[in-house]
This record gives structure tokens, C-alpha cells and sequence, in this order.
């Protein structure tokens, strides 16, 4: 039988006024308390800050850090690679744990990992210690990132969720920004290590408040932890992301690459299978038959794969095809992740109105319309046309991204949202590596106009199909 769509309380119809705020309940059952809400959800972003501030300053610096160290960047990429590829397999299973042991449990663990492998960063003596280290930060977020949110959506009601996770999305984007207009600087006054002796002591902070913050909570469910089910997810994200990393170079026919690709399938088919008879399995399938739970999984990593593909492809095309320096490149790139910063409190308050389902449709055709105007711009070269492109861009993510997590939340039992968080997150981490490493094998060697226009548009064609996904969501007014 299938399940039921889920029903998503929508304040049009049930309006929450702040005399009323008081009466309304949380996700748990209890009174919702809008003062404790706004210190977890500020308590949550201090604590996980110090990652997001670190994505790009990071990426920026890898030609200083490897003079410092006497590496190479293509050695010290793994710093950045290796980051996604351990967040990408342990989010789902850490996710999980949370929703087993508490989330507050797990939520203090990957704080702690987070503050101290920043700090290791940071005196790192060479580049496999730096990498080793980047690797626990993405342990770290693949801890607090699911649980975190999972926090969030418990002390909010379902009617709020989406508010509170626009001004969470604000400042995962908008740190990042920071990090780069305040970090490079830095990193030219006093070397790239003085990055990571400010950012450790923030999520020191982060850690020291979500310990005074985050109310005590016992564990979920007495459930074993379906290991086998653990163990079968990770080989198929694992195998499948490193397949995309050594085709990039070697090619997609490779023979590893092929072997690797084959070696994902079967964890896919061996985690269903497990799924199947396992007393207590790590992500039901039956949620799958839910379209709240199915949309956004589909529709989320296809804007990812359009998104970091295309912004990633733009600084070769403004050098190339435009003449820019870095400068003048770093400048105009601020316009994505600008507009998504400011779009993401905008996309979480119309989502109360309007519901997810027009949200994540709307990001969806933003995007579309992103990668339109990316060809355009690299066929007439028009700046005008690019800055409208990464604007695009970063409006259909801020507009989406709120009503994506919490619309798969609220189609999951209260005690699987740790996985769903996690199955989100890791879904996303799929479509950004697939979507980068994809457009630049398209790409090439070849840097002509056309050429550039061409990938734009089949990322408009992946992320037309995105649509697909938020038109099957169900959004059902409450009685």
C-alpha cells in the first residue's frame, strides 16, 4: 500500500500571529519556546560556522599552501576533495546514530571533532597531516550537520520549520563570502595558517554554547544499528565519488573507473537488498514511496549538479573567453553566493505561503534560467549576462534549499530525522561532485565560445529535469 502524502501545516490556513507563538508546539510535543529556538538555531551556525567560513578561503589558498609546504595543488586538492568524499558517506550513518543515541549526543562529538581538527589545520607540518586533518573536519560536519538540523526542526513547529532554516541557510552561504573577502587578505599579510587561528577558536565557541545550550534529551529508540545497511551505503557513495575523481584524469572508459562505477551499483543493490529484511534498517524504503521524501531527493542534487558545475566552469570562461585577472574574477564570482545568502530567508518565509512545493519549482527554473544566461554570456561575451547568470544562480538555491530539508523532514517519522538529514546532505554532495567533475570532462581541452555554451546548456537540461522532482511533492494545506 502507499503511503499517504504527508500533510505540511501552511500558516495561510493556520496563521501563527506572536500573541499566539507561545501556545503553538514543537516538532516534539512540547511548548515551543521561541527564546530557546533562536539560541539553538544560533548556537547550531556558531558551532558549524567555522567549516563553511573555511570552503572557499581554503580552495583560494591551495597555491600559498602548497609553496609553504612543498607540495603541489593537485596533491593539496585532496584537502578539499577527501573533505567532501568523508561527509558524503558519513553523514547518512552519523545521521542516523543521532536519531539512535541523541542528537544532542552526536551534535557535541562532531563539535568537539570539528574544534579540533580545525586547530590541526592549522599546525599542520605537511600536506598529508593537512589532509588527514581536513578529512576529520568533513567527520566533524558529517556529525553536527544532520543532527544539527534535526535540532532545529524538533524545536520548531512544522509551520516554522521553514523560517528557521532560511536564516540557517543565510549564513552557511554568507560565511563563505566572508571568508574569502576577509580571509585572502589575511592570508597575503600573514600566511594561510592565521585562517585556521581564528577559525579554530570560533568553533571552540561553537562547541562551549551548544554544550549550555542544547537541552539535555535521551536517546531515541532502543534499536541495533543496522551496520550491514552502514557498510553497503558507504561503499556505493564511496566507490561511486572516486570513480568521478579518477575518470576526470583518466578518462570514464577506464578500467578502474568502470570497476568502480560497477562496484557502486552493487553496494546500491546490496544496501536495498539489506534494507529489505533487516529488523531495524537504516532509512525505511517505504519512504521512498512518499513524494515528500522522493522530490527533493530527486530535485536537490540535479540543481547541485547545474549549480557548482556551471560556477566552477565561470571562472575559466571569464579568464579565457573574458580577460580577467583573479581579482576581477573573485569579485564576480561574490554574486552567487551573495544572492543566495539574502535569497535563503526570503525562499524560508514564502514557503509558509506558498508551500515547498512551489519553492523548490521556482529554484529549479531559476536555476534552468542561470545556466540560459551563462550561454548566452559566453557566446556575445556580456558581463551583464554573467553577473545575471551566478545571480540566477544563487536565487534558485536560496529560494529552494529551505523548503527541500524541511519538506523531507516533515515526510519522515520524528525518529528518522537524522537519516533523512543526512540522506539530503549526502544526495546534495552527489550531485555537486558529479555535476563539477561531468561539466569539465564535457569541457575539456576546448575553450571556444561555443564550447563553453554547450556545457551551460546541458546543464540546463539537468537542471530542467529537477522540476520533475518538485512537481511530485504534495503540499496539503492542515485541516
Amino acid at each position: 500500500m502507499i503511503d499517504q502524502p504527508v500533510i505540511i501545516d501552511d500558516p495561510a490556513t493556520n496563521p501563527v500571529t506572536s500573541d499566539e507563538e507561545a501556545a503553538v508546539q514543537a516538532a516534539d510535543g512540547s511548548e515551543f519556546d521561541p527564546v530557546y529556538a533562536r539560541r539553538l538555531l544560533i548556537t547550531v551556525l556558531l558551532a558549524v560556522i567555522s567549516f563553511s567560513s573555511s570552503m572557499t578561503i581554503v580552495s583560494a589558498s591551495l597555491p600559498a599552501i602548497a609553496d609553504d609546504l612543498n607540495s603541489t595543488e593537485s596533491t593539496l586538492a585532496w584537502s578539499v576533495t577527501g573533505l567532501f568524499l568523508v561527509m558524503a558517506v558519513a553523514t547518512p550513518v552519523l545521521g542516523r546514530l543521532g536519531d539512535i543515541r541523541g542528537h544532542r549526543q552526536i551534535f557535541l562529538i562532531g563539535a568537539g571533532v570539528l574544534t579540533i581538527a580545525t586547530a590541526a589545520c592549522g599546525l599542520a607540518p605537511n600536506t598529508g597531516a593537512l589532509i588527514g586533518a581536513r578529512m576529520f573536519v568533513g567527520l566533524g560536519i558529517a556529525a553536527t550537520m544532520p543532527t544539527g538540523m534535526a535540532l532545529i526542526f524538533q524545536a520548531y513547529p512544522v509551520s516554522r520549520r521553514a523560517e528557521a532554516m532560511g536564516w540557517y541557510q543565510m549564513a552557511m552561504t554568507g560565511a563563505p563570502v566572508i571568508g574569502l573577502v576577509i580571509g585572502g587578505p589575511m592570508i597575503d599579510a600573514w600566511g594561510w595558517r592565521t585562517v585556521f587561528a581564528i577559525l579554530a577558536p570560533i568553533a571552540l565557541s561553537g562547541f562551549i554554547a551548544a554544550w549550555r545550550t542544547i537541552r539535555p534529551s535521551g536517546p531515541g529508540e532502543h534499536i541495533p544499528i543496522d551496520w550491514w545497511g552502514a557498510v553497503f551505503l558507504g561503499t556505493a557513495t564511496l566507490s561511486f565519488l572516486l570513480a568521478l575523481e579518477h575518470g576526470k584524469s583518466a578518462g570514464m572508459s577506464d578500467p578502474l573507473a568502470v570497476g568502480l562505477f560497477a562496484v557502486a551499483a552493487g553496494g546500491v543493490a546490496a544496501f536495498i537488498e539489506a534494507e529489505k529484511v533487516v529488523a531495524s534498517p537504516m532509512l525505511k524504503l517505504r519512504y521512498f514511496r512518499r513524494p515528500n521524501f522522493t522530490g527533493p531527493l530527486v530535485a536537490q542534487p540535479l540543481m547541485q549538479f547545474a549549480y557548482m558545475g556551471g560556477f566552477l566552469i565561470s571562472p575559466l570562461l571569464l579568464d579565457t573567453r573574458f580577460g580577467y585577472g583573479v581579482t576581477a574574477i573573485a569579485l564576480i564570482l561574490l554574486f552567487r553566493p551573495g544572492v543566495f545568502s539574502l535569497a535563503s530567508p526570503i525562499g524560508g518565509r514564502l514557503a509558509n505561503s506558498l508551500g515547498g512545493r512551489v519553492m523548490i519549482v521556482s529554484g529549479s527554473v531559476s536555476v534552468v534560467l542561470s545556466m540560459l544566461a551563462f550561454a548566452a554570456a559566453a557566446q556575445w561575451t556580456s558581463l551583464p549576462l554573467m553577473i545575471l547568470g551566478l545571480s540566477l544562480s544563487g536565487l534558485g538555491l536560496g529560494l529552494s534549499n529551505p523548503s527541500v530539508s524541511t519538506t523531507m523532514a516533515a515526510a519522515v517519522d520524528p525518529s528518522d530525522m537524522g537519516i533523512a538529514n543526512g540522506m539530503g546532505s549526502t544526495m546534495m554532495n552527489i550531485g555537486m561532485l558529479t555535476g563539477i567533475q561531468t561539466m569539465f570532462v564535457i569541457l575539456g581541452d576546448a575553450r571556444g565560445a561555443s564550447d563553453f555554451a554547450g556545457v551551460y546548456l546541458f546543464g540546463a537540461v539537468v537542471a530542467a529535469v529537477s522540476i520533475i522532482g518538485g512537481l511530485i511533492i504534495r503540499t496539503e494545506p492542515s485541516p
